[in-house]
């Protein structure tokens, strides 16, 4: 199976705040030693490592770096709220066009609040993108940030304590979420789920591969990362002796 690492940061993940030590170069280079047929660069609301990236490309044709951007998708821009993370990945020129536009705005929109300068993009500012010309994004769940790995420990907490109408209410939260990026992107969606050995990724992965499972007959491989898109390692640190 080829490997392609999906989610990995770099130090322009660092704009608002400390995230990430990877050098783009080195980043690179470690993919390479590893032997992945590529990644894609998805920082924390920035694609300002664009211009390197191309240049790198060119000087590692057989290795493929692709744009991304890792969002915050929130419904308003109001304070107080959650920021939930979520992946973009241009497939193509005009994808980078989109990411650029998406990026733009957000930053045009920004605002403080909790003491921290936001930049989210609204879902129907990405839908607006998407269905003006489709098929150029793919996107992703993103991590245990995103809406809907916040949505199933909301779920599971509510379980646990016996809150059927907070376990409803977040039932029908990943239902929605996740008929909206059916109608949204098609096959060009993908769930996220990575390694880890905190209790609540491990409870989001086995929900994500229960959804990956139920999903799977109807929407015709929708879900679940496999073949050129296998498990997303999110990436923050290029080996475990630099965290």
């Amino acid at each position: 199976m080829t490997r392609f690492s999906v989610h990995n940061h770099t130090e322009m993940s660092n704009f608002r705040l400390l995230d990430c030590i990877n050098k783009l170069p080195d980043l690179v280079e470690r993919g390479k030693e590893i032997g992945l047929a590529g990644l894609a660069v998805t920082d924390h609301e920035t694609i300002a490592q664009s211009i390197r990236i191309c240049k790198l490309q060119k000087e590692n044709p057989d290795f493929k770096i692709t744009i991304g951007n890792e969002i915050y998708l929130t419904n308003t821009r109001d304070k107080n709220q959650k920021y939930y993370h979520y992946l973009l990945i241009g497939k193509d020129i005009i994808g980078h066009k989109q990411l650029r536009r998406l990026s733009s705005r957000a930053w045009m929109c920004s605002y403080y609040d909790r003491g921290m300068e936001r930049v989210p993009t609204l879902k129907e500012e990405l839908e607006a993108i998407i269905t003006e010309n489709p098929g150029h994004l793919i996107g992703t769940s993103a991590c245990i940030g995103g809406e809907l790995g916040s949505s199933i420990l909301e779920l599971t907490n509510a379980r646990t304590i016996g809150d059927v109408k907070a376990e409803t209410a977040a039932y029908n939260r990943i239902v929605s979420f996740l008929e909206w990026n059916k109608r949204l992107f098609g096959s060009d969606f993908y769930l996220e789920i990575a390694p880890a050995a905190s209790k609540d990724q491990i409870t989001v992965n086995k929900m994500i591969a229960k959804l990956s499972s139920i999903y799977h007959d109807n929407w015709h491989n929708f879900f679940y990362l496999i073949g050129y898109f296998p498990l997303i390692l999110h990436l923050h640190f290029k080996r475990k002796i630099k965290r």
